[in-house]
């Protein structure tokens, strides 16, 4: 028996947002296919793409234990097509027709019936017989080819609807081709394995910038492939199956480093550090050094191969093979380093030349840690003379602050607050200024420009922070008086006006009144959500002084006003306003 269900349960489940739209979903009878599983809801919704999504919730003792969604924002159940589904539960629950259970199902068919049913199954869906990869006899005697697998792949590529959730589409049905490779290898088959992952990777990199892939589901299917390749060098000690595998891992590594670095091959070099013995290593090395000599490389692509020749064989190079590496590939860190490590201190320096301002703050912090912090502290301070870069200012304050000397620490923090007048900037010097006695003098000198540039975003800050409400109220005032307000100076000024509540209520009233105003006339129910937020503040207010008949002036007055706007009216309803 289910857990019985309301609307404020969606609403909870799903969010306000999520809510409205899933009912409109209901209302136009989006929803089809309804089915009562057990414990289970199951249907399918009518969306944004052409195929409808696949939604499913599950109830437990005490309510709603899960739901999903095949829609791109539906992994975690709380869209509106899961909304939808609880609605027509809730509405219409006789157009769910009682299923039994899949399993139970399964568990009482014979094995010739399985098998049949097996059989149609795979004239539907002939790529899953990826998935059948087990016959009886155990092993075969030749391994599969990678071809197979990469023309499975090609398959699914070319019969996938090119829409928006299409990347997810692809990568779930490539997922079971790679199934097979898991069955292979249980079988003992690296061979066969090694073909499956191959196959399947190949395909993906031969297509890949044809998708946009920013939820990386693309490339999670390849980084999968690279795993698998692992593990079957891991348990194969062929050597020309282990050259081919290699040799795809690295082409993995290539298509990266072509694209800017994607993350296809962030694992990688750890899986031919822990599986391929040290000849195979330096084989792979020397094609990173092939493609280094040959290609026309950018500054990050030379010290991202560096850095992967460093990993590969660092450890069996001598301190002037490694540092003619470093100067090779553009690791200007690592060479700065070893030279400080071999006594070279001269020669670390004048490589500091080399560098722009944030890499010269990671060479800086390697100077430290070897105990020169003098010498760091001095090439910093001649490049913010020659540039002013407030990222070196940044660290040379801090390097200050951790001495204790915090008059230096104060003059460059001056410096960064006229560069960017932020709260955070303000909270530095007048922490600093504080220690030193200083800061009612200086207060006063930075305030000043503050309020010539009319930065009321800022002073507003600044005043709710230090107390002062009356100032807070008149920049919360003078940032009213701009045009349409961003999110961020709607929620500053509200915290004003929570802040005036108490000792100031009118001023509170005037603040919230003129926000909710500005919201409406900007329309749009999210805007009309807000201001009822506002007009709720407004209401409590009223009523806690004891005018509760100047608050239903207010509001009758307001709903008169804006009569020809339903949205509105609707949210004033659910607000109860």
């Amino acid at each position: 028996m289910l857990p019985d269900l309301s609307e404020d349960d969606v609403r909870a489940l799903v969010g306000p947002r999520s809510f409205e739209r899933g009912y409109r979903y209901f209302l136009d009878g989006a929803v089809f296919d309804t089915r009562l599983q057990g414990m289970r809801l199951r249907a399918y919704c009518e969306g944004s793409q052409p195929q409808p999504y696949r939604v499913h919730v599950t109830f437990g003792p005490d309510g709603i234990k899960e739901s999903r969604c095949s829609c791109p924002v539906g992994g975690d159940g709380d869209c509106k097509h899961i909304a939808a589904l609880l609605l027509t539960w809730i509405h219409r629950r006789d157009e769910f027709r009682e299923v039994e259970d899949t399993d139970a199902v399964l568990g009482r068919m014979s094995r010739e019936e399985l098998i049949a049913l097996v059989r149609r199954m795979l004239a539907r869906r002939p790529e899953l017989e990826a998935l059948v990869v087990s016959p009886e006899g155990g092993k075969r005697r030749m391994p599969m080819k990678p071809e197979v697998y990469r023309s499975r792949a090609a398959a699914v590529f070319r019969r996938a609807d090119y829409g928006w959730s299409v990347e997810e589409a692809i990568a779930n049905e490539l997922k079971d081709i790679l199934e097979a490779g898991s069955g292979f290898l249980a079988q003992e088959d690296p061979a066969s394995a090694a073909a499956v992952y191959t196959g399947v990777v190949l395909e993906i990199l031969s297509r890949y910038e044809e998708f946009q892939d920013a939820e990386g589901r693309l490339c999670e299917v390849v980084q999968d492939c690279a795993e698998g390749l692992g593990l079957c060098l891991q348990g194969s000690d062929d050597p020309t199956l282990r050259a081919n595998m290699l040799r795809t891992l690295f082409e993995i590594v290539r298509y990266d480093m072509d694209l800017g670095g994607v993350g296809l091959s962030d694992d990688v070099v750890d899986i031919i550090l822990e599986h391929a013995s040290p000849e195979e290593r330096r084989v792979f090395a020397s094609w990173i050094h092939h493609v280094s000599d040959g290609d026309a490389l950018d500054d990050w692509q030379s010290r991202t191969y560096g850095e992967l020749l460093l990993r590969l064989e660092g450890e069996d190079l001598d301190d002037e093979r490694f540092l003619e590496l470093c100067r090779k590939m553009g690791l200007v860190e690592q060479m700065v380093d070893r030279l400080i490590a071999i006594g070279r201190l001269d020669e670390a320096v004048a490589e500091t030349k080399r560098v722009d301002d944030k890499r010269l703050l990671r060479i800086a912090d390697i100077f430290v840690a070897h105990g020169h912090r003098d010498i760091a502290e001095r090439f910093v301070a001649e490049q913010i003379g020659a540039t002013g870069s407030w990222i070196l200012m940044d660290w040379l304050k801090d390097r200050y602050l951790e001495k204790g000397e915090l008059s230096g620490a104060l003059e460059l923090s001056k410096q960064l607050f006229k560069m960017h007048r932020t709260f955070s900037r303000y909270q530095d010097l007048r922490g600093i200024a504080r220690e030193l006695g200083t800061w009612e003098h200086l207060r006063a000198q930075l305030l000043d420009p503050v309020i010539t540039e009319g930065k009321h975003d800022l002073l507003l800050k600044i005043y709710l922070d230090e107390g002062e409400i009356d100032r807070a109220i008149e920049s919360a005032k003078m940032l009213l008086e701009r045009g349409v307000l961003n999110t961020s100076d709607a929620d500053l000024i509200e915290s004003a006006a929570r802040a005036a509540e108490d000792e100031r209520p009118d001023a509170a009233l005037e603040i919230y009144r003129a926000l909710s105003e500005k919201l409406i006339d900007a329309r749009g129910r999210d805007n009309y959500q807000r201001a009822c937020r506002y007009l709720t503040r407004m209401r409590d207010l009223h009523r806690h002084s004891g005018r509760e008949e100047e608050w239903e002036r207010c509001i009758r007055d307001l709903r008169e006003r804006n009569r020809r706007l339903p949205a509105l009216m609707e949210e004033l309803k659910k607000a109860g306003l």
